[in-house]
């Protein structure tokens, strides 16, 4: 795995308070300090950190109303701008200069301005990490596959709203969209 950090950006996808303790195993397997030393690793390369979040109004004016995926986040009140559940996790927080962006569908290209910092940022490489695998991850590979990105996608970094989801995805679906990796492998590529 060969890596150009100039050209590379790591995008931290829904990593929030709600998402991480709403996801099973998500702090016991260690996948937050995962995260954190693939964050940490990207800062000291001089690769871009980029942070999604997913997030609406309390009166979820947004977000289609009848919709299985967003009825959950309705009637949990979940993911709410402002609240500490939407907040990014605090072992993956953004430093100051970080680039933050919300977005009120699964997509982080549609409702952002993520494909112009992209494109800003001059990187032509993506590493994906995040919750949920079979939703944010997937969705942010298949739309920058499509847009000619090398996408890498950091496996045990990642976690699905359920095991078997979480599987598939990584298994089935997204080894067809991007290269599938393991955080020991970019921190040793962006050493």
């Amino acid at each position: 795995m060969e890596l150009d950090p100039k050209r590379t950006a790591v995008l931290s996808l829904d990593v929030q308070n709600d998402l991480v303790a709403g996801t099973e195993g998500v702090e016991e397997s260690g996948m937050m300090d995962r995260m954190a030393a693939v964050l940490d690793a990207a800062r000291k390369s001089g690769a871009t950190p980029m942070h999604i979040t997913a997030s609406v109004r309390s009166d979820f004016l947004e977000i289609p109303k009848d919709n299985p995926l967003w009825i959950g986040v309705r009637t949990q009140k979940s993911m709410i701008i402002g609240s500490h559940g939407a907040q990014i996790h605090e072992s993956v927080a953004p430093l100051d200069n970080e680039l933050v962006v919300n977005k009120s569908c699964v997509d982080p290209f549609l409702t952002t301005n993520l494909g112009q910092a992209l494109i800003n940022a001059d990187v032509n490489t993506l590493l994906l990490f995040g919750l949920w695998t079979n939703y944010v991850v997937e969705a942010t590979a298949r739309h920058a596959s499509d847009m000619g990105y090398r996408v890498f996608i950091i496996s045990d970094c990642c976690a699905g709203n359920d095991v078997d989801n979480h599987n598939w995805a990584m298994e089935k679906m997204l080894p067809t969209l991007a290269y599938i990796t393991t955080s020991q492998e970019v921190i040793k590529a962006l050493g």
